[in-house]
């Protein structure tokens, strides 16, 4: 969160009492601050309760647009479920279309195709709205787990606006794939970057090419940047292949780049089970008998063949070891193999368990493994994680704690941009937990100590 923003937060009581006309345009310089939750939340305190009050449409266009924005799925759609049929065109696109995105990605393909409905036939929408219409319609085929109908909508969408643009193509190519129909996928083929991951992804389904030469290509621009599609491409080859160990690595780095938090929770219970898959069979290969941890133990050590089976191996003495030392020493490896691969996010879900973050018992795991010396050196990386991974949850006071124990292990006469960087989100977090004095403390140090001019001249700025 930016520290302008941060600021505006230390001023929410007094901000609260502003004139009527006033408190909209408070909540908008909220979102242009870089603040949208905190404006979500000063709309839930002070939106008028009636539709017929005074800004209502005003207020309720800009919750929708701040629901989708956050990704508060369950709640855009009772908002828009709630819409009051004589709602004008305006707020009714943003909600109803909000609406059908956010049941979309619940897998609630029906309620969304009612909201839709709403649009399509009541409201009459623009062009550009009609066709956005359109395609959410597809979408909700395919999350109600029907491909053969929503394949046949695309192409009557291909017939209706030919030619049909990259991004659609792109779009459409990718879902089918991920349904399993990659013949039907093969209409878009000449539409598809030549380059990007969908084209690799689809004339490797259809043999065109080699699953090792598409997780080669995979690799290449994996070095340039992460990016989620190249990842299910690895994934793709990896089942073609049947290589276990190379699924579990595709597997944790679509964990550590995920963002939605329903996409987060399906993909750690996959790789939970991935993990003990796969080390059954590594174990397998090794020739390694069940319930001897010791020879485990000495395998992931020093013999596993990659990385991600070297995990596998941890994770599972952490379920099944027979000691809790052998338990707790498993795990702590695990944690610290991830961190070394740049996965931090993902050991800090893999550590939290990814079912519900339970603050209770991340706390004690977390404190069990950082003091353990093998994860000494990388104490501020998994903090700083586990912050994130707090926060994520809004569980904004454990955050700040996290952030500011990173900020603070280690810490040299003159602090780096790490530690800088954990104090600006523990301002942040101390900011949303209520706790404004503590966050006030942190911008002063900031300010101190900050030598970056641009954050350094914004930090001024907010503490004027």
């Amino acid at each position: 969160m930016p520290m302008r923003a941060i600021f505006l937060s230390l001023l929410l009581p007094s901000l609260a009492a502003a004139a009527p006309s006033d408190v909209l345009s408070i909540a908008q310089r909220y979102v242009d601050a870089g603040a949208p939750e905190l404006a979500l939340a000063r709309i839930e305190q002070l939106q008028p309760a009636s539709p017929s009050a005074p800004e209502w449409n005003d207020w309720e266009q800009l919750r929708c647009t701040l629901l989708a924005k956050l990704g508060h799925h369950q709640a855009l759609v009772e908002r828009a479920a709630q819409l009051p049929a004589d709602a004008p065109q305006a707020l009714a696109r943003d909600c109803l279309l909000g609406g059908a995105r956010a049941a979309i990605a619940l897998k609630q393909g029906a309620q969304a195709r009612e909201f839709l409905a709403q649009i399509i036939w009541k409201r009459p929408p623009d062009a550009d709205d009609w066709r956005r219409a359109r395609l959410l319609v597809i979408d909700s085929y395919l999350a109600d787990g029907k491909p053969a109908d929503a394949y046949l909508l695309m192409l009557r969408y291909q017939q209706d606006y030919q030619p049909l643009d990259r991004d659609t193509a792109e779009h459409f190519v990718a879902t089918l794939l991920a349904a399993g129909m990659a013949k039907e996928a093969i209409n878009w083929l000449p539409q598809l970057d030549d380059k990007g991951p969908t084209k690799t992804w689809l004339r490797m389904q259809t043999g065109l090419m080699p699953p090792d030469a598409a997780v080669v290509q995979a690799r290449a621009a994996l070095t340039k940047k992460p990016n989620v599609m190249w990842w299910k491409v690895i994934q793709q080859a990896a089942l073609v292949q049947n290589d276990r160990v190379l699924q579990t690595e595709a597997l944790e780095n679509l964990l550590d780049l995920a963002d939605d938090r329903n996409g987060i929770l399906t993909l750690t219970a996959e790789l939970r089970q991935d993990y003990e898959t796969t080390a059954q069979v590594v174990a397998n290969r090794a020739q390694l008998l069940i319930g001897d941890d010791e020879a485990w133990m000495n395998y992931a050590n020093g013999s596993a063949p990659a990385p991600s089976a070297v995990r596998a191996l941890y994770a599972y003495l952490t379920k099944y070891g027979k000691m809790a030392a052998t338990r707790d020493a498993a795990q702590a490896r695990q944690v610290l193999s991830l961190v070394n691969s740049r996965l931090t996010l993902a050991a800090a879900r893999v550590l939290d368990g990814g079912v519900h973050w339970s603050s209770a018992q991340t706390d004690a795991q977390a404190h069990l493994l950082l003091g353990d010396s093998m994860l000494s050196a990388l104490r501020r990386e998994i903090l700083f994680a586990l912050g994130m991974l707090a926060e994520s949850a809004r569980d904004f006071r454990r955050a700040a704690d996290y952030y500011l124990e990173a900020a603070l292990t280690g810490e040299a006469k003159t602090p780096d941009a790490f530690a800088i960087e954990a104090r600006l989100h523990a301002a942040g977090a101390l900011a949303r937990a209520g706790l404004q004095d503590d966050a006030y403390a942190q911008f002063e140090w900031l300010r101190r100590n900050e030598k970056d001019h641009q954050r350094l001249e914004a930090a001024e700025r907010a503490l004027q």
